[in-house]
């Protein structure tokens, strides 16, 4: 079994938020796969099960993402895994994966790795810099004007999540997937 981890903050208020990209993909997958996630309590996390992959979304905060995955893979000896997360160093409609590396400063991937012995790949989406402090922007909605391009990448990246579940097969997903923006 497969598990594709989402990443970002629970509660209404960070819904659809930057820093929020992981969870926005994978409910976006779940539609389209006819699944609904449910809450686990052990876990503190929501799941969703396909017929070869769990999906999962921590309801920890994104610092403590890692506290869930480990949670999880307690229960479940899970490989391949792979973290949809947002990336301040990219621009909005960059999608790039990454089979190693450190954290670059993300702080849902710092907690995953202090928390998960095992490596994992990574599916970066791009949402930019703004001017202003970081973990304002982060937590910031996209703007009117950048929804098309936010909805666009999403979209590639449903796709790619999708092709994945059903190949498993990571290169193929990084050859046929990658876009700058």
């Amino acid at each position: 079994m497969m598990l594709i981890v989402g990443l970002g903050n629970p509660t209404p208020a960070y819904a659809h938020t930057r820093h929020n990209v992981g969870f926005d993909i994978l409910d976006l997958v779940a539609q389209s796969l006819n699944l609904s996630f449910k809450h686990s309590k052990l876990y503190n996390a929501n799941y969703a099960k396909t017929n070869n992959a769990y999906l999962l979304k921590p309801t920890t905060y994104m610092n403590n993402s890692g506290q869930a995955v480990q949670a999880f893979l307690s229960k479940h000896p899970i490989e391949p895994i792979l973290v949809v997360h947002d990336d301040l160093d990219l621009p909005l409609g960059a999608l790039r994966f990454k089979a190693r590396g450190s954290s670059g400063g993300h702080n849902g991937l710092k907690s995953i790795m202090a928390h998960c012995p095992h490596p994992f790949y990574k599916m970066k989406i791009g949402i930019g810099r703004g001017a202003g402090e970081v973990i304002e922007y982060v937590l910031e909605r996209f703007n009117p004007e950048e929804q098309l391009l936010k909805n666009e990448i999403l979209e590639h990246a449903k796709e790619a999540l999708l092709f994945y579940l059903e190949r498993g097969d990571f290169h193929a997903l990084q050859n046929q997937f990658t876009r700058r923006a």
